[in-house]
């Protein structure tokens, strides 16, 4: 099948696909029944899914809904909160590394009017509030993160960095002991055995870990601006954040992202003009996903200085999709100088290194000594979504000779599905050279 066809099958197909190789199905397999080469299947889950998935929710990140009774993109004439509404909410969930029990009960008509009233206490910037609102809530939903999330948003917002940090730490762990416990026990800790009633709204233990980070770096990035400000840089970030301003760009999507670029580019070059003393300015941005975020990325690569570079490694770990998606586009582009950072970030801030993927998969086409003998030391990581990626690029770079390690190592860590590509892939190869 051509790559046009492909472009050409139906989205709810694709996306059915996707979510199988998210769930861990065999890429081979699913690729077989779609119809498309198994390594097109998976650079779809992720990349094609994690960039324009994100972008097409640019308008829910501003205003927490999207569409619902509108036409489903699919083309199947029914509406979208009837036909792939959840389908796309899962797949967003998966790309943030959900498992099923982090699925909220059925809600046909969205979330509970308690969450929506948090989300649109955010969306009204009244922080304050929210804070005020969220934290009576947390007594009467204990286990509901979208209460929790609006909480450490308003904190963020508000610049209480240790409360905010505090707060998603503590949901962290309890993530990580609610999933191990749902594992191992086929329900939720925190729901009587047997009743299947209101079940808690959790959200993945990585989900919370992401948040935990960029509480971490605001609290850093706060630490860095100057006193006083510069006036001249400071003008320019507050024009930045205009994006952000739904009544001057009332445009969403693709659309909304040309309008605010065209808009905002002498104030982008001028912020390039500025040098490398914008960057702590630029980065503190950062601490809450916006329109504005997306464009920090391109001014931060415009430096090319060693702050810079660590600026764009740090916020790839937000996982904002499009933002992540855009930082790593950069760092690819310094070629073999970009190996010495990746290496460096991995040798710390340990409790963070399932977010560090997306620089292990930057590594399939580079060029550079080390490069092999680094993937190889991660096939030996504690942490399975780290060895999974790096057995993906392992076979990407059709180390044969590996074969029988990745193997070894796919059976230890349960057989997950990049891995599994890899060895498929290298197989393939063996058998052809005989």
């Amino acid at each position: 099948m051509t790559d046009t066809e492909n472009q050409e099958k139906p989205n709810k197909e694709i996306m059915d696909a996707i979510l199988q190789v998210m769930e861990g199905g065999n890429p081979e397999e699913i690729a077989q029944q779609v119809g498309m080469p198994p390594e097109q299947l998976i650079a779809l889950s992720d990349s094609f899914a994690q960039q324009h998935y994100q972008t097409s929710l640019l308008g829910e990140a501003a205003e927490r809904k999207i569409g619902r009774n509108e036409p489903c993109l699919c083309g199947s004439g029914k509406k979208y909160k009837k036909c792939c509404l959840r389908k796309h909410e899962k797949i967003k969930d998966l790309l943030r590394g959900s498992v099923e029990f982090q699925e909220p009960a059925a809600e046909e008509e969205g979330p509970p009017e308690y969450v929506v009233q948090g989300f649109d206490l955010l969306a009204a910037n009244n922080y304050e509030e929210a804070i005020s609102y969220a934290s009576n809530l947390t007594s009467t939903y204990p286990e509901d993160d979208r209460i929790h999330d609006t909480l450490a948003t308003a904190y963020l917002s508000t610049s209480q960095h240790d409360e905010a940090i505090a707060l998603c730490r503590s949901r962290w762990e309890v993530a990580k002991e609610e999933k191990t416990f749902f594992i191992e026990h086929g329900r939720h800790k925190r729901l009587p055995e047997g009743d299947d009633s209101g079940a808690p709204h959790f959200y993945a233990p990585e989900t919370w870990l992401e948040k935990y980070w960029i509480a971490l770096k605001a609290e850093e990035y706060n630490g860095l601006l100057p006193e006083p400000p510069d006036p001249e840089v400071a003008a320019l970030i507050v024009e930045l954040r205009s994006a952000n301003d739904l009544e001057r760009f009332p445009a969403q999507q693709e659309q909304g992202l040309e309008q605010r670029k065209e808009a905002l580019a002498p104030t982008i070059d001028q912020l390039k003009q500025v040098g490398p003393d914008a960057i702590p300015y630029l980065v503190h941005v950062m601490s809450q996903f916006s329109w504005a975020t997306l464009f920090v990325p391109d001014i931060l690569a415009h430096y090319s200085t060693e702050m810079a570079i660590r600026s764009l490694m740090d916020i790839t770990m937000f996982n904002y999709h499009y933002v992540s998606e855009a930082c790593l586009k950069h760092l690819e582009a310094l070629g073999p100088d970009v190996l010495p950072y990746i290496r460096d970030v991995f040798g710390r801030d340990h409790d963070f290194d399932e977010l560090k993927v997306g620089f292990i998969n930057m590594l399939s086409n580079l060029e550079a000594p080390g490069v092999d003998d680094f993937l190889q030391e991660l096939l030996d990581h504690e942490v399975p979504a780290v060895v999974d990626w790096a057995g993906l690029v392992l076979g990407k770079r059709d180390r044969v000779d590996l074969l029988p390690t990745l193997e070894e190592v796919n059976n230890r860590i349960g057989k997950k599905p990049r891995i599994s590509w890899a060895i498929n892939h290298l197989k393939k190869i063996k058998e052809g050279k005989k």
